[in-house]
């Protein structure tokens, strides 16, 4: 029997048997081969879902947690952001961070402090980075000393805010409330940190800026326009010039500069950085021909009295200062070491000279600090 089935299956069928035979074969075939086709594509769909689950950035379902606050540093780029919410915890990876930004077409984050919950999807966390979602501040600093229009700068950098519209706010001044006799809102914004809503505009964060100064001014009891415009050009001056601990006595000496009319000061206050400040530029020396220029309205070696106005953003200490001047004889000062801010006073011409030697040849050692 086995040797037929071997012919059998070596030679040619009869016509109908074989026929039949050949098509039974088949169809069985088609079956086997669909059914492992369908197993086949069911891997296939698996492994790709398997491939995207292990590869998909991590993410989370939903917030929970409770408020915390999160803070975008000036300049800092996304990559960075992404990171830091990561190490926090804030979201389950800085990829998903990344992809979120990817697909909202958005990468960019304004300065501030962000408030989130302690754990947030990804695209949540994000849409109040980018303040499309409630909870976002923009982080401003107004330096000590700051110029206005370095402040400026700062203040379009923080908030993304274009420079010309904050030009353009800042182009009066009285809008804000300050002296009429006011050149600018220079020494009229409050030094230090301020979280202003996302959505306000130039105009809006200028007038939170002006705000506290103003109502320190009136804290202290000056509330007359000119003894306000007054009162911080001088506060300028010593916050360009002293030490927090000097600007007392600093503010002494100018009063008696100031006063000093008819005698050896001739009531110059014969100051350099207010020269500097006429000449836009931030160096502690400058030429003779610079101090002989009496077409710098800021050049105190030439004008009398007090500048057109501030020189900078002064503190509150520094207006506290100028507030409560020291008695004294003194009509010099020179802050004789740069990096120690040590200051020396003196009564006449010929002992101020002697320290401004000793000033010459600290510059002189020191060309980097005073060039």
């Amino acid at each position: 029997m086995a040797p037929a089935r071997g012919r059998a299956s070596g030679a040619a069928p009869a016509a109908g048997h074989g026929a039949y035979a050949r098509g039974g074969r088949s169809g069985r075939g088609l079956r086997t081969a669909l059914v492992l086709g369908l197993v086949a594509l069911a891997v296939v769909v698996g492994a790709a879902w398997l491939t995207r689950g292990l590869f998909a950035p991590a993410d989370r379902p939903e917030a929970s947690g409770e408020d915390v606050t999160f803070t975008v540093r000036p300049g800092e780029d996304l990559g960075s952001i992404a990171a830091r919410l990561d190490e926090r915890g804030i979201v389950a990876s800085d990829r998903a961070v990344l992809a979120a930004a990817e697909e909202a077409g958005e990468t960019s984050v304004g300065a501030g402090d962000y408030v989130l919950r302690e754990r947030m999807p990804a695209a949540d966390a994000l849409a109040v980075l980018q303040g499309r979602a409630d909870g976002a501040a923009h982080y401003v600093l107004v330096g000590r000393g700051q110029w206005l229009d370095e402040a400026l700068d700062a203040l379009a950098e923080s908030t993304g805010i274009p420079r010309a519209e904050f030009d353009a706010a800042a182009a009066d001044p009285t809008a804000y409330g300050v002296p009429a006799e006011a050149p600018s809102l220079e020494g009229w914004l409050d030094p230090g940190e301020h979280y202003p809503p996302v959505d306000a505009g130039a105009e809006d964060i200028l007038a939170e800026l002006v705000k506290p100064r103003l109502a320190f001014l009136e804290q202290h009891g000056v509330t007359d326009p000119a003894e306000q415009q007054r009162v911080v050009t001088v506060a300028s001056i010593l916050e360009a010039e002293a030490l927090p601990k000097d600007y007392p006595r600093v503010a002494g000496v100018i009063e008696n500069r100031l006063a000093d009319v008819d005698a050896e000061t001739r009531g110059l206050l014969q100051v350099d950085s207010t020269v500097n400040y006429g000449l836009g530029r931030r160096n502690l020396q400058f030429t003779s021909a610079q101090r002989a220029d009496e077409s710098n309205p800021y050049n105190t070696y030439q004008h009398r009295g007090l500048p057109p106005g501030p020189i900078g953003m002064p503190s509150d200490a520094a207006v506290e200062g100028a507030l409560d001047p020291v008695p004294s004889e003194d009509l010099y000062w020179v802050t004789v070491d740069i990096a120690t801010g040590r200051t020396e006073f003196s009564q006449t011409y010929e002992q101020h000279r002697e320290y401004q030697e000793q000033f010459r040849r600290y510059c002189a050692q020191n060309p980097e600090i005073c060039s």
